[in-house]
């Protein structure tokens, strides 16, 4: 099971989520720059998002972040930058 916590206090299921929304975001903002086949674009974009995750997440552990007011608003403004940039 995934709610145990890590060496910093921080539960990692909480953990993987944020960096699964995190690159979920990065990847559906950059989406419009990716200039490939028809069909092939949504394909490419969700094959990286779970190798992309992981590697956030290693890399969140090893720095030990929490969940304070910076990484929210990081992640609700990539968010509000996807709406943005799909919008128009």
């Amino acid at each position: 099971m995934l709610a145990t916590l890590s060496q910093h206090g921080v539960r990692l299921d909480k953990l993987m989520l944020f960096h699964f929304l995190l690159i979920t975001a990065w990847l559906l903002t950059l989406s419009p720059l990716v200039h490939l086949t028809y069909g092939a674009t949504p394909l490419v974009l969700s094959s990286l998002v779970i190798p992309l995750t992981c590697i956030s997440t290693l890399i969140g552990l090893k720095i030990g972040h929490g969940f304070d007011k910076l990484p929210s608003t990081l992640l609700f403004s990539s968010w509000m930058l996807v709406w943005a940039v799909h919008l128009l």
